[in-house]
């Protein structure tokens, strides 16, 4: 899964990167964060969500 959604540049990969989405009601990606910082990343969603 880690390749379809871009968190692993190949399978030999060690460890997926640190992204995440944002997925809407109907199943679709609203948002993309590219780059996650794991302290502020909750807040930032929560923000988003509102």
């Amino acid at each position: 899964m880690g390749l379809a959604y871009g968190a692993a540049g190949d399978a030999g990969a060690s460890h997926p990167a640190r992204i995440s989405y944002l997925i809407d009601p109907d199943g679709k990606i609203a948002k993309v964060y590219g780059k996650v910082v794991p302290a502020e990343h909750p807040d930032e969603v929560l923000r988003d969500l509102g």
